[in-house]
């Protein structure tokens, strides 16, 4: 069960946020995307993770690129309401704390705040109305779910799990919902973090269970456990009751909720089912591993070895993709393209026909977001970049 600790004890991941001005390095591109309105507050961008946009830029260069302060390296962000919130690897012979969050404006890279994470994150933040919120790893078979105000980074408030999280947060509707090792879901208020409800969803299975996130659609939870016993598993999002549960193996990648099905992935094995709990098709993907599914009302795109793979919501393939850099990254939808990342390149494709319509060549190998104004990647070197139009 979490334990729940108010401010007075929240020093024990790091309360203090530092006030910054602008970190940006003259030798690097300085612009301004302008106003920038587009979200992805969370992995997979919505609750239901299917990481699509609205759109994206249709000829990106780079328009800025920020150093941060002593950090090694960077990883994917969030961005919401005008502001970039980048999980980070702080370690050095200087820096006081190895992981932290830095608030950076969205439009210019400048830095508003950052603040300090005694505890290794997992994935990106998760952001709604005033709180960023992340969830980390305080010990082995221990992790910690964190509320920072939007602001200025002040810590509002702290839960302990006593148990192993792998899992970033999402939000839907006011409530965080994180999953853990040991079976048990865990609804908490974005506001304050107290406890809505928690439920073991999986106590026989034991072991290597719900380690990625939730996905949410409507009313209903989305979970897909490794234990190889529960397999997906719905539940209702206000109370965490039991829908329907789909026995099969263990879950390696999803789920992914969109109106016209749950995905899930089994190693080579992508699965779709109804909201309801029937299954609608399965389709061997070679070389699949369990990466992020994106998805839009015409496909899922699924990324395996060096290829990805679009699938209509029949189970057929409609088209491929084999990059020339190497092994790809999770696909994203932006509006008509999909894009990927290569170890060399980014690249964007037709989501019609898969056709290549751009490539660029930005550092770093690591998951990136995109808005209608910008794509922003967390690069190898410690930086972030953003591509905007050109």
């Amino acid at each position: 069960m979490p334990s729940h600790t108010r401010r007075q004890f929240l020093t024990a991941l790091g309360t203090t946020s530092i006030a910054l001005g602008g970190c940006l390095s003259p030798s690097r591109p300085s612009g301004d995307l302008g106003d920038v309105t587009g979200r992805w507050e969370m992995v997979g961008r919505t609750p239901g993770h299917t990481r699509r946009a609205t759109s994206g830029p249709s000829n990106p260069d780079v328009v800025w690129q920020t150093s941060l302060d002593q950090v090694r390296a960077t990883s994917t962000p969030a961005v919401s309401t005008g502001s970039l919130y980048v999980p980070v690897d702080a370690i050095s012979e200087t820096a006081r704390h190895r992981y932290r969050i830095h608030a950076l404006r969205a439009a210019t890279g400048e830095e508003r705040w950052q603040v300090p994470l005694r505890s290794e994150p997992n994935g990106p933040p998760a952001v709604q109305g005033n709180h960023v919120v992340v969830t980390a790893k305080r010990a082995l078979e221990k992790g910690r779910v964190v509320g920072f105000q939007t602001r200025y980074g002040d810590e509002d408030w702290l839960v302990d799990i006593d148990a192993r999280l792998t899992a970033p947060p999402t939000i839907a509707d006011g409530v965080v919902y994180v999953p853990d090792w040991n079976g048990r879901v865990h609804a908490l208020s974005v506001g304050d973090g107290s406890v809505r409800w928690s439920h073991n969803v999986d106590a026989a299975a034991g072991g290597r269970t719900f380690t990625e996130p939730v996905a949410v659609l409507g009313e209903t939870l989305y979970l897909g456990s490794r234990s190889g016993k529960t397999g997906v598993v719905a539940l209702d999002a206000t109370t965490g009751e039991k829908e329907w549960e789909a026995s099969r193996r263990a879950v390696t990648g999803g789920p992914v909720a969109h109106q016209k099905g749950v995905a899930v992935q089994s190693h080579q094995l992508v699965t779709v089912f109804d909201t309801d709990g029937t299954r609608q098709w399965s389709v061997n993907i070679p070389d699949a591993r369990g990466q992020q599914i994106a998805a839009d009302s015409q496909h899922l795109y699924v990324s395996a070895g060096n290829t990805v793979y679009a699938i209509d919501w029949n189970g057929e393939e409609e088209w491929t993709y084999e990059a020339p850099g190497g092994r790809v990254g999770p696909p994203a939808v932006a509006g008509e393209t999909i894009l990927i990342r290569s170890e060399t390149q980014l690249l964007a494709l037709s989501r019609a026909t898969g056709d290549e319509r751009w490539s660029t060549t930005p550092g770093g190998v690591s998951r990136g977001i995109v808005t209608p104004e910008a794509i922003f990647l967390p690069e190898s070197d410690g930086s972030v970049s953003a591509l905007g139009e050109k």
